[in-house]
């Protein structure tokens, strides 16, 4: 009988320290997903481009399977690449860099952190590689992991103290702000508030299926 007042104790908690301060390892964290929110899903190819590649990528603990969509994002939320699983486990994908000589936006520039989705669902980039996008030609080893999970918001298959952070650190952020992350609004109102935080706190320690 006491689970739900002390989750809101500790949420109570957590919203003081997403408000004071955002440690190093919370802007870690939210490095996962920050800057993946969608814009216009049209893939704009140039002739620069990286290529990231994983060879045992997951989703829901299970190897990637086949007809699986990922997707990159500039961080900026232009989409850079597009790429279907052909081979269980296994991801080859190129992402595009922004052409110089146009005004459109077509993807990434030196330096940039790239984000991916699985599904639509945001994934963690693991490494070994940096998830950056470096200088046309080069390749980079990255690993994803990403899940169904309602409210598991780093895709590392389980809801815990980190998705939880993740919405607390965009508390009142709404709709057209700079700060807001759909995928924080998990209610879906154009606002982050406690209903968001509460919505994840409600499925505490679930896990995706074995």
């Amino acid at each position: 009988m006491r689970r739900p007042w002390m989750l809101l104790l500790c949420l109570a908690c957590l919203l003081v320290v997403a408000q004071a301060a955002r440690s190093p390892a919370l802007s870690l964290a939210l490095s996962k997903v920050e800057g993946s929110a969608k814009g216009d899903d049209e893939l704009h190819p140039t002739p620069w481009f990286v290529d990231f590649v994983g060879e045992q990528s997951t989703l829901n603990g299970h190897p990637l399977p086949v007809g699986a969509v990922i997707r990159a994002y500039d961080p900026s939320g232009v989409l850079a690449g597009r790429a279907q699983v052909t081979l269980s486990g296994w991801y080859l994908m190129a992402v595009y860099g922004d052409d110089p000589m146009t005004q459109l936006d077509e993807g990434a520039r030196s330096g940039d952190m790239i984000t991916f989705t699985i599904n639509g669902q945001p994934a963690a980039a693991l490494g070994p590689d940096q998830a950056r996008w470096t200088a046309s030609g080069e390749r980079a080893h990255v690993e994803l992991s990403a899940s169904t999970l309602f409210g598991d918001l780093d895709g590392d298959c389980d809801v815990d103290i980190v998705d939880i952070m993740m919405v607390a650190s965009k508390w009142r952020c709404q709709s057209g702000d700079t700060c807001y992350d759909a995928r924080c609004d998990l209610d879906d109102d154009g606002d982050i508030d406690i209903a968001d935080i509460m919505q994840v706190a409600a499925h505490w320690s679930e896990s995706c299926s074995p």
